[in-house]
């Protein structure tokens, strides 16, 4: 089977940070007590941009959101659209193999 798009391979969603629910919590905690300090500090990053195969969902790649994150996942799911899968990896820098 030939495959032209990356995204006929992966798929990119949002996905919570690793560490559980309580990590999760503090997280979100973080975030809008950075808010109500109105930006003065950072906020935590609460949602990663996660890329997996359609296939069998392994993941591929983990990017810690930015603020805000979908932004991020708009533009990884436009490269996916865009290239083949070989060469998102490789722009992504990740291992193959």
């Amino acid at each position: 089977m030939r495959v032209d798009r990356a995204s006929d391979v992966l798929t990119a969603d949002l996905e919570p940070r690793p560490g559980g629910p309580v990590r999760h919590w503090v997280r979100v905690a973080g975030a809008f007590a950075a808010e109500m300090a109105q930006g003065l500090v950072p906020a935590p990053t609460v949602l990663d941009v996660v890329v997996r195969r359609r296939d069998d969902g392994t993941e591929v790649l983990r990017v810690p959101g930015e603020d805000p994150s979908a932004h991020l996942l708009s533009a990884v799911r436009d490269e996916l659209a865009a290239v083949e899968p070989e060469e998102f990896l490789a722009r992504w820098s990740v291992r193959t193999g």
